[in-house]
């Protein structure tokens, strides 16, 4: 581990050991491997010891301190050199980093919660996406309020990020918080949404997006379940997002515009669940639909593709899991999913085959593995398209 890295783990090391402070240590171990087969170009690969260490001082007149430590230390014999190192796992170089991926000031009362400084945030186009070593945090104000019952409401404003998703260019590194848009030089995020509980087996949400020199995203959604006994129910789910583009830092608008709806049934007999998606995006010519920050909402969202980046796509996906408890295996499910992307004004055809299982050993210790098989029916490998690959990851998880 070189000094940087070293020298990082230390100070939030130090703190979590210091009990005069009156706080508490948390944080997740992780080693990961992964290995991509290109269709066009190198095949890459690699290993890293990772994870985050965070500590969390007592609240103090209901005010809290946190900071959390980041890394990915490369393996080195077990991962790729030059243009076979994948850069999933690591920065824009291919090399080990460490960062302080949180950092906040917490002031909770009674029902408010405010949130100021680097922190994760799980919201349907905002989110951390942990879908590789770390996941992706943000530079923020959120404030949460729950004095409504069964209703809570969120708001805030987002300036810059970090994380797998947040790289735009061949030169940004995941560790590095950059403001959002294709230049990084957006104003920033203002956020506002509201989920609702109210009714029995339902719960509704609706969000608002204003990213300067980005897009502008309204959505809603709705979850019912309908349960027939303890074991067997059957969930419905609805979304729908409208985008409005805004104007990059060049004038020219961003393309990210138009409409997208989705459907999805769940069904569930006690260990066993299958289900069916539909997405649909409507978008003028040239336009597309978008994950937002993060991995997205969408219904249709495999391991690898989303319908992010593409217009007036069809997406379906029919999915099935397990739970291997049955047979006396606590804690391991396995999953399959088949996703279809159809476009045919950027004359794309994508299919995704997943396989996933997951095995929570117990509360400290886990273990996911997957592997993605993305093929280009219409052969049009160098339009841009992030398909034509299969991909294998799997992670063991100790978290303390």
């Amino acid at each position: 581990m070189n000094k940087s890295l070293l020298l990082g783990f230390v100070v939030v090391g130090y703190l979590s050991a210091s009990d005069f402070t009156g706080g508490k240590s948390s944080g997740e171990i992780r080693i990961g491997s992964i290995k991509q087969n290109n269709a066009v170009g190198a095949d890459t690969y690699g290993a890293s010891l990772g994870g985050w260490l965070k500590y969390e001082r007592a609240a103090w007149n209901d005010v809290t301190f946190g900071m959390a430590a980041y890394v990915s230390q490369k393996i080195s014999f077990l991962s790729g050199e030059g243009e076979r190192v994948t850069t999933d796992f690591f920065d824009a170089n291919g090399k080990s980093f460490i960062y302080i991926g949180e950092a906040y000031v917490d002031y909770s009362v009674s029902d408010l919660t405010v949130r100021i400084g680097r922190q994760l945030i799980e919201t349907p186009f905002v989110n951390g996406d942990d879908v590789r070593m770390l996941p992706n945090t943000f530079e923020a104000a959120v404030g949460t309020y729950s004095a409504i019952e069964k209703t809570t409401i969120t708001a805030g404003y987002l300036y810059r990020w970090a994380g797998f998703d947040s790289p735009q260019g061949h030169h940004e590194h995941i560790n590095e918080f950059n403001q959002f848009g294709s230049n990084h030089d957006s104003n920033g995020v203002i956020m506002l949404g509201v989920v609702n509980e109210s009714i029995e087996n339902l719960v509704i949400q609706g969000w608002l997006y204003r990213t300067d020199k980005v897009t502008n995203i309204a959505y809603t959604a709705a979850h019912y379940s309908l349960n027939f006994d303890e074991a067997t129910s059957v969930e419905f789910l609805a979304q729908y997002a409208l985008l409005d583009e805004n104007a990059n830092s060049l004038g020219d608008k961003t393309g990210m515009d138009g409409k997208v709806d989705g459907l999805a049934i769940t069904l569930n007999f006690g260990l066993y669940h299958a289900g069916i998606a539909y997405n649909r995006a409507l978008n003028g010519a040239g336009k597309v639909a978008v994950d937002g920050l993060g991995g997205g909402p969408y219904y249709t969202s495999m391991e690898e593709m989303t319908i992010d980046g593409l217009e007036d796509v069809k997406a379906y996906q029919l999915r099935g899991e397990v739970e291997m408890s049955g047979i006396g295996i606590q804690g391991l499910n396995f999953a399959v999913a088949y996703g279809v992307f159809k476009s045919s004004p950027s004359d794309v055809k994508i299919t995704e085959m997943d396989f996933v299982a997951v095995y929570k050993m117990n509360d400290t210790v886990s273990t996911d593995v997957s592997y993605a098989k993305i093929e280009d029916r219409n052969n049009n490998f160098n339009a841009g398209n992030d398909a034509g690959y299969s991909r294998f990851l799997a992670r063991l998880n100790y978290t303390f």
